[in-house]
């Protein structure tokens, strides 16, 4: 019996044990080869330097140990930082992700030196070769197909130059963006047509509330900086009531009061039976809707007779002694009470499937219903202090915008390349590579295998992927992955240690002031790899763009940014431990922002119904599924639009995040390895990979037990990976835990399964352009080991 089993739930390593524990970190073990370069923003000769994490790019800030030869050997939080800790006088922290930069900084995994491709294979050249060689090549391109025939992706951490150089200056009009397809776009692309916003669905004024509902979220787990699982945890102290609404019991659910395990994609059905409730209680905030909203009546009608008793038989929970109508009923209730203290937190649980636009819908209204937006204990939105902008300090020249003049495939909606709201679908890009409309790539921080449609990016046996048959593809990357290992440039980044890092403060724990924080260079850049801003910057002035990056530095890129506030990145760092607060009252946060600025993207009201924005745009959907998809709030069968489970493929794949890994990007490393196989007692295995996680009675069915290897499989592929078996998951619903991760995205024998080679190209949200990360799938066992 599984650690996991013996305690009735999941026993995954928790927050508070972690940051309690893990404020040091070794190097023991790990190669420690330092460059001979040196960097004029590195702190050299003290035994205390800085840095910000940026493994899920949330900047938590690092204090870091070095011995006499410059090698950090400890890295600790930062008391008070705003995204480390709880707030003013509260302990820093990091998590696992942040504690293994140690090993990544120093691992013998990472690209060691720059590659281009000749004849036929990758091989090692040096920085100069390199660069020439790559604006060599992008010229040629250009020459031949045009810009508009590349298609940029990248994630985090450019400050912009990635773009400037590919989109403003070069002229490529074609990016795929990060977190609409690969995190939440059902939620961010609904919440902002809505009018809340894109990531306000998340972030909830946790020093004031007195409710909370995590839908479909493990903030315990998967939290945007340390902050906000310290203040959830606070809240809860403080006796705010806690719902998690998740098919798994997760880190938070075991800190909530109440659980419930709903059936995957259902979450649109407790929503309306919520504001059914709601409305006819009288329990809704009048003023609010009457006053800042649009299409009320629309929703009145979506949410009549969707009672909690149906809700109840809809989303499973009928079938839970204690968890059915009533509990439904009392939610609802308690929510409205509490607003506009009350918030919802929800993210990649209603914004990875085909079938959930029409659940976030459902969900974002009940915001607007009981009136909590940017209200205390509410959805917060948060501000930024008000920057320079680099390009107006540091260059003499406009910037231009080349990619306007360009004609762009993927926005094109007569194409099928974008979504409903001409977002690009990145899961199209193999089929525009196969029409010759795509003909190359550029990507930074990002592994678009990892996405979606993973077999056609890669190809197989006896047909070549999309990697392959374009004529290009340039990327900067710190590990070997699936993609790098098809480039024909390879471009070695620096870790999170080897730069300096900067981070203008939105969200985070500081709900009343914004902050801005940033970091020097820790140690030198190891072997013969480089800043993902110097090598954008070495590349644009290679290619002709001098003028449009004079700095010598990123450190010089921020300075220039830090110039409206009267402040140098040394002097963040050494006078304010890599932080500031603006606390005066000039930059105060004030509550209710929508009523001087208006709600998202400048819309005066809050939309519960999308008619003016979208009328058109469901009609053609409804014509395509053959269900009426209306503009208001709706409840839309699951496999309407998305899979439906059959008597072949009977079991519900979702995917989940973990403590230990972002987008499975640091897979390479032993340490986030090692305690993801502890966290599901599975560590006395050979084995270092991701899990499926199903329920006892499904993996009985199937002869499982804990530790078997199996395989998953859907219509469209299969993939290997071992089973954790535990109740803590509802039956029926199987989860890939961590997503991201790829079988050879490291050594060609690695462990662990990338879930993408089993979705298609088609399994879209149309609205969205989000990767439908909900598949009907069957399990059985076998497999390699």
């Amino acid at each position: 019996m599984s650690e996991r089993d013996s305690e009735g739930g999941l026993t995954r390593r928790s927050l508070l044990k972690t940051v309690a524990a893990g404020a040091v970190a070794s190097t023991a073990g790990c190669g420690s080869i330092l460059s001979s370069s040196s960097s004029s923003s590195l702190t050299r000769g003290a035994e205390t330097a800085y840095g910000n994490c940026w493994q899920c790019h949330k900047a938590c800030g690092m204090e870091v140990t070095l011995n006499g030869a410059g090698e950090a050997t400890e890295l600790h939080g930062i008391d008070g930082h705003p995204r480390g800790s709880a707030g003013e006088g509260t302990k820093g922290t990091l998590c696992p992700k942040g504690l293994s930069q140690l090993e990544k900084a120093y691992s013998p995994e990472r690209i060691k030196q720059p590659h281009i491709r000749k004849d036929g294979e990758l091989q090692k050249v040096d920085w100069d070769e390199a660069i020439s060689y790559t604006a060599d090549r992008l010229e040629d391109f250009a020459d031949e197909y045009g810009p508009e025939s590349l298609i940029e992706f990248h994630g985090w951490g450019t400050s912009g130059v990635f773009s400037t150089l590919f989109r403003n200056l070069y002229g490529c009009p074609n990016h795929v963006p990060h977190p609409t397809p690969t995190c939440f776009g059902s939620m961010a692309v609904t919440g902002t047509l809505m009018g809340l916003g894109g990531g306000n669905i998340r972030w909830i004024d946790y020093p004031n509330t007195e409710y909370i509902l995590v839908w479909g979220r493990d903030p315990l787990e998967s939290f945007a900086g340390q902050w906000e699982a310290k203040q959830l945890l606070k809240a809860r102290e403080r006796g705010a009531k806690i719902v998690t609404i998740d098919p798994v019991y997760t880190e938070t659910a075991k800190k909530s009061d109440v659980w419930l395990p709903v059936e995957p994609r259902t979450d649109g059905a407790l929503a309306l039976a919520m504001a059914n409730v709601i409305i006819e209680e009288g329990l809704y905030d009048e003023e609010f809707v009457e006053n800042h909203t649009h299409g009320f009546e629309a929703y009145r009608e979506a949410v009549e007779g969707k009672t909690p008793e149906w809700a109840a038989e809809k989303t499973g929970l009928a079938e839970h002694d204690g968890l059915g109508a009533e509990t439904i009923r009392e939610i609802a209730i308690g929510f409205a009470e509490a607003a506009p203290a009350a918030g919802i937190t929800s993210w990649t649980g209603l914004g990875q499937s085909a079938d959930h636009q029409k659940g976030a819908q459902n969900v974002v209204a009940l915001t607007a219903l009981v009136g909590n937006i940017d209200r205390p204990g509410g959805q917060r939105w948060h501000t930024s202090p008000p920057l320079s902008d680099p390009f107006e300090v540091g260059c003499e020249e406009e910037l231009p915008n080349n990619a306007a003049d360009n004609p762009c495939y993927l926005t094109d909606k007569e194409s099928g390349y974008a979504s409903m709201t001409g977002k690009p679908v990145q899961n199209r890009v193999p089929e525009m590579v196969d029409n010759g409309d795509v003909r190359g790539m550029v990507y930074y921080y990002r592994n678009p295998v990892t996405d979606g449609a993973a077999q056609e990016w890669l190809g197989t046996d006896n047909q070549e992927g999309a990697l392959e048959k374009m004529d290009l593809v340039v990327g900067i990357d710190a590990f070997w992955s699936e993609t790098t290992r098809k480039a024909d440039v390879v471009l070695p980044e620096a870790s999170q240690l080897e730069k300096p890092m900067f981070e203008s403060g939105g969200y985070g724990a500081y709900n009343e002031h914004p902050w801005i924080t940033g970091s020097q260079a820790a140690i030198e850049p190891q072997w013969n790899s480089k800043p993902g801003f110097e090598i954008v910057s070495e590349l644009g002035r290679e290619m002709g763009y001098e003028e449009y990056f004079p700095w010598e530095d990123k450190t010089a890129f921020i300075n220039d940014q830090l110039e409206a506030v009267d402040l140098t990145l040394e002097e963040l760092e050494q006078e304010h431990d890599t932080y500031y607060v603006f606390d005066d009252e000039q930059h105060r946060n004030p509550y209710e922002k929508w009523k001087g600025g208006g709600f998202a993207q400048g819309a005066e009201e809050f939309w519960f119904d999308l008619d003016k924005k979208l009328e058109g745009m469901y009609g053609k959907l409804s014509e395509r599924v053959g269900t009426e998809i209306t503009t208001g709030p709706q409840w839309v069968e699951p496999g309407t639009i998305g899979d439906e489970l059959t008597e072949d493929y009977p079991l519900e794949m979702l995917d989940t995040r973990t403590v230990e890994f972002s987008h499975g990007g640091d897979q390479a490393l032993s340490l986030p390895l090692e305690q993801l196989a502890e966290s599901y007692g599975l560590e006395h295995e050979d084995y270092r990979g991701n899990y499926l996680v199903i329920h006892p009675d499904d993996a009985g069915e199937r002869d499982i037990e804990h530790g078997d290897m199996v395989t998953i499989a859907s219509e469209h592929g299969e993939a290997e990976l071992m089973a954790a078996v535990t109740v803590g998951i509802r039956p029926g619903a199987v989860s890939v835990e961590p997503y991201g991760f790829g079988r050879g995205s490291i050594q060609p024998d690695g462990d662990g399964a990338n879930n993408m080679l089993l979705n298609s190209p088609e399994q879209i949200d149309p609205v969205s352009g989000e990767i439908d990360r909900h598949i009907a799938v069957e399990v059985s066992p076998g497999g390699d080991a």
